[in-house]
């Protein structure tokens, strides 16, 4: 029997959780017009509160990806969309005084620009309280070698999650038979930090989202910069055949009660993999220097 906990929540993509005072904050890619956010108390029975974010100032479509930190006294969301005048995906931050928003944008603009499309943004305070964004460079244009190819990079941020200290810094790119078998078009996106006994692991997903093998898996590092060592039991989270299809875009989190979960999402109808994805919980643990999500 599977470990998975799978919601009743459906139509989105990329969940993030965010626990606040005795309740479950669910964002994800889940409208063409901004973002949605679902309460629950036991991550069982969700509540759909509406849009928390919309009538974007620094996007007009593809807005993927949220996720919200409460850092300060004040809610954060990361997210990516297209911005017009430069027709790429960039990285955007909109704050609010409350965890259903609205999130408003802090600039006209997007927030960080490296000149290329990034995505999936994910924030990360290490123990000395420096703050890191890690993000990926998306495939859509970045080509190497005739081959669309996302790869994962990671910048320090200012106290204020505003601005950038020093220069992006490439971590990992597809690589092997695994990340590889499509020759046009490859993946390392959604990274997700997690740190344990001064080891840091970079989590990320492989393969393209509307397929089966959509994927998780991890990297171990000694900092935050890296450099990042790919694990050799690859993937920790994959499909399970009749059960479910494209399980990725993970992100960690505690439960009010200390448990410590993934969430993720799959293929709603398992036997027709598309856009349409649900969100599911998992265990997940360190165990002698490795990461294991716990669904089998």
């Amino acid at each position: 029997m599977s470990k998975i906990t799978k919601t009743s929540i459906t139509e989105i993509g990329d969940p993030f959780i965010l626990p606040y005072k005795g309740t479950y904050y669910h964002y994800s890619t889940s409208s063409k017009y901004g973002f949605k956010v679902f309460t629950s108390k036991n991550l069982l029975d969700w509540t759909d509160r509406g849009f928390c974010y919309e009538n974007s100032k620094v996007g007009y479509m593809d807005f993927w990806a949220p996720e919200v930190y409460y850092i300060k006294n004040m809610f954060y969301m990361f997210f990516s969309s297209k911005n017009k005048l430069r027709n790429k995906l960039l990285i955007s931050v909109a704050v609010s005084n409350s965890p259903l928003g609205p999130f408003i944008d802090v600039n006209d603009k997007p927030t960080f620009d490296f000149g290329y499309s990034i995505i999936d943004a994910t924030i990360f305070v290490d123990s000395d309280n420096r703050i890191y964004m890690y993000y990926a460079k998306d495939c859509s244009d970045n080509i190497i070698n005739d081959v669309h190819t996302s790869q994962i990079y990671v910048i320090e941020l200012t106290k204020d999650l505003l601005h950038t200290k020093g220069k992006p810094k490439l971590l990992i790119t597809p690589e092997g038979i695994l990340e590889q078998g499509d020759q046009k078009w490859q993946w390392n996106e959604a990274p997700s930090m997690i740190k344990e006994n001064n080891m840091y692991f970079l989590s990320y997903s492989i393969n393209f989202f509307a397929d089966k093998h959509y994927s998780v898996c991890y990297a171990i590092g000694d900092s935050p910069f890296g450099p990042f060592v790919k694990a050799k039991e690859n993937p920790i989270l994959s499909h399970i055949p009749g059960e479910i299809s494209g399980p990725g875009h993970n992100s960690y989190f505690k439960t009010f009660d200390g448990n410590q979960l993934t969430c993720f999402h799959i293929h709603t109808d398992i036997n027709n993999p598309s856009g349409n994805r649900r969100t599911c919980f998992a265990k997940y643990y360190i165990d002698n220097s490795k990461l294991v999500i716990d669904y089998k």
